[in-house]
């Protein structure tokens, strides 16, 4: 049964007090937006925009989003995600000539700090609304036409009858797959992959109540970004092995149990029991569903490609190479068809086109017959107006980039003082850059900026100048931050990316910016990239991002005087304090990636040892000098090694990670030892002392 739209336009009191008035009796209703002045029934659900990861793995019969209070892509996503088929999204709406300058309280995430309401566009908006006309489901009524029937349809019928109670064959196949973990060879995790809708989290709970009916387990440890995302998981469990969810994070079964842990706790305090399950995995860092897998040696992933999110994709390529380094024999698992609504649901259909939900990097040729790419500027207007750039160029951000939203859309389409450049080929754009204008606050601002008082938003660059490397001066220069850049996977290697960057920095000269920078989660092969580029580093966050998983540093190259200044003097204090941050901070930081981040800054000056230090490193390299006895002469040695790569000759190009990692952030001697292949201390401390014998002048 197809899922259907309806379109309330007109006052906001109007479209609430109706909607409200015709809400049938007996359905699972979500409202998310301002309630009706009368308020609601307590059996609707009601939700503001920021909290729809709430109705992540739900089912409703009802959906009303209520645009008056804002346009949030990534809500709308999610929740309409949650609809069954045979259900209705009921969107409260201006009047439709009304909308694109009515209010919306949720622009503010566009706008940055210094900039005016009208500089925003209405482009992603018109987009929406073009995809409402278009579609044959949406039926829009105004005040005067009478209340709409907003009775949902049954729901649809099981696709055929298949073992478990699962309800297609592709459900069928994901159930034995995670079955199968449990008892086939250790280290071969199932990988469930599908788009919205298709059963794939209802497939891990049949598959963990089935085990439990059987006996096969005791122990089941779920995680997911939320326990919301968890919900649905462990519904299914229970009601296929009858089993009492006795809190909101266990469920028993027979003296067996299911339990949800966040996904950091579980790296902290690992604990598998006898199946681990990641759901909406692509909500998770890389790195961190790395380290699951690590811990877990029978483990079952489960994630959306194509969703609310635009992340899926991306975690499809990048955990791909994870899998097969790590896990050879894992087991890829494939959902097609729709359970929670039907094939070729119209709901689905205008909504994936209007938020690029299933958007794809342009397929290529071979990478020897290729023409040689242009660099493009591209206005906001053109790219919104030509849909198969668009598709193709979003769809090259959602490939490479671990989370890309629909709100991304939105902030391409609409943001305010972005300039967008595309790499073209033959007509198919194999390379996109987004950079966004910052800075130019007035002094007052700047003050308070580097006093840590206010944050204004929308001006990364030059405030971490301010609040990490103390140039108060920093935010009232003008800088030009490139948000994202992304090269067709099969057009890398040939020096788009850098073109890119070239066509970003000229663009900045030429408008007067002092700067040209970035911010990303720091891995050695990036910085290497933006060193190449010209970039140096400035900043580096003291938190992992919530996204990458990874610390983000900044980099930038100065424009003109000033900012080469600025660069300096951040470089400067980073590659100075880097010990100190390091020891508490930036503890957790992988020292490989402290080396590259280090490095990369202009201007630190590496520490030179004194006499009785010398001696003192000597002693440790050459005589038995203890470890604590040597520790501060050690450190001045670190500290050289993590500026100046021309310290680390010899041996310490191969130990210089575990050097940093035991000297400057105290890790433990396995986690040197690990980092040497070796076993033992004893032996650590003698692949150390050879390498500080060899780092030593001659």
């Amino acid at each position: 049964m197809s899922r259907r739209t309806v379109v309330l336009a007109g006052p906001p009191h109007w479209g609430r007090d109706t909607a409200a008035r015709q809400l049938p009796a007996d359905a699972r209703i979500c409202w998310i937006g301002e309630p009706p002045a009368e308020g609601l029934p307590d059996r609707v659900e009601r939700l503001v925009a920021r909290d729809f990861r709430r109705v992540l793995g739900r089912t409703v019969d009802l959906l009303v989003y209520d645009a008056h209070a804002g346009v949030d892509a990534d809500a709308l996503g999610a929740a309409v995600g949650s609809l069954r088929g045979g259900g209705v999204l009921v969107m409260l709406t201006p009047a439709w000539g009304q909308w694109p300058s009515a209010p919306d309280p949720l622009l503010g995430r566009l706008i940055p700090a210094g900039h005016r309401r009208e500089e925003v566009g209405t482009r992603f908006l018109r987009r929406l609304m073009v995809g409402l006309e278009q579609s044959s489901s949406v039926a829009c009524l105004t005040p005067a036409q009478p209340p709409p029937d907003l009775e949902p349809a049954p729901p649809p019928v099981p696709h055929g009858d298949h073992p478990y109670g699962c309800r297609s064959a592709d459900q069928q196949r994901a159930v034995e797959a995670v079955m199968r973990v449990v008892d086939g060879h250790r280290r071969r995790p199932a990988v469930l992959t599908a788009d919205r809708g298709r059963g794939k989290s209802a497939a891990l709970g049949i598959a963990v109540g089935e085990l439990l009916l059987q006996r096969r387990v005791q122990r089941v440890v779920i995680t997911a970004p939320t326990i919301h995302a968890a919900d649905g998981l462990f519904e299914h469990a229970a009601e296929r092995c009858g089993g009492v969810r006795v809190e909101r994070r266990r469920l028993c079964c027979a003296g067996a149990e299911v339990v949800y842990r966040e996904p950091e706790a579980l790296i902290d305090r690992p604990e598998t029991g006898d199946l681990l399950l990641v759901d909406e995995a692509a909500g998770l860092p890389v790195d961190l569903l790395r380290r699951l897998l690590e811990h877990a040696s029978r483990i079952a992933f489960a994630s959306t490609v194509h969703g609310y999110e635009g992340s899926g994709r991306g975690f499809d390529l990048r955990f791909r190479g994870v899998l097969d380094a790590e896990a050879p024999g894992w087991r890829a698992v494939r959902l097609e068809t729709p359970i929670r609504w039907e094939l070729d649901d119209p709901l689905e259909a205008w909504l994936g086109r209007v938020l690029c939900l299933d958007a794809e990097p342009a397929e290529l040729g071979d990478t020897a017959e290729a023409p040689a790419a242009r660099i493009v500027p591209v206005s906001q207007e053109a790219l919104a107006q030509d849909e198969q750039r668009l598709r193709q160029a979003f769809g090259l951000l959602v490939a490479a980039h671990y989370r890309t939203r629909p709100f991304d859309l939105h902030q391409l389409l609409d943001g305010p003082r972005r300039h967008l450049f595309l790499a073209e080929e033959a007509g198919a754009v194999v390379g996109v850059a987004v950079a966004a204008e910052e800075g130019g606050l007035d002094p007052a601002t700047a003050h308070e900026v580097w006093a840590e008082r206010r944050r204004p938003h929308g001006h990364l660059l030059p405030q971490a100048l301010a609040t990490h490397a103390g140039i108060e001066a920093a935010p009232t220069g003008r800088a030009l931050r490139i948000q994202r850049i992304a090269v067709h996977p099969r057009r890398r290697g040939r020096g788009l990316g850098a073109a890119l960057v070239d066509s970003v920095t000229e663009r900045g000269r030429r408008n007067g910016c002092a700067l040209v920078g970035t911010s990303f989660g720091a891995t050695p092969g990036l910085i290497h990239f933006w060193r190449a580029c010209g970039l140096h580093a400035v900043a580096v966050g003291a938190r992992r991002d919530a996204a990458s998983g990874e610390h983000s540093a900044l980099m930038a190259r100065g424009l003109d005087a000033k900012g080469a200044a600025w660069v300096e003097q951040a470089g400067f204090r980073l590659g100075a304090g880097a010990s100190a941050l390091l020891a508490e901070p930036l503890a957790r930081m992988d020292p490989q990636v402290a080396l590259a981040v280090v490095r990369a800054a202009q201007g630190a000056e590496p520490p030179a040892p004194s006499d009785w230090q010398r001696r003192e490193l000597a002693g440790f390299a050459h005589s038995l000098r203890g470890y604590a006895a040597a520790l501060p002469a050690l450190r001045v040695l670190a500290e050289a090694v993590l500026i100046d790569s021309d310290r680390s000759r010899g041996r310490m190009s191969h130990c210089e990670a575990a050097f940093i990692g035991k000297v400057l952030q105290h890790r433990p001697w396995v986690d040197a030892a690990q980092r040497l292949g070796v076993s033992g201390r004893r032996p650590t401390l003698a692949a150390l002392r050879q390498a500080v014998a060899d780092s030593l002048p001659e």
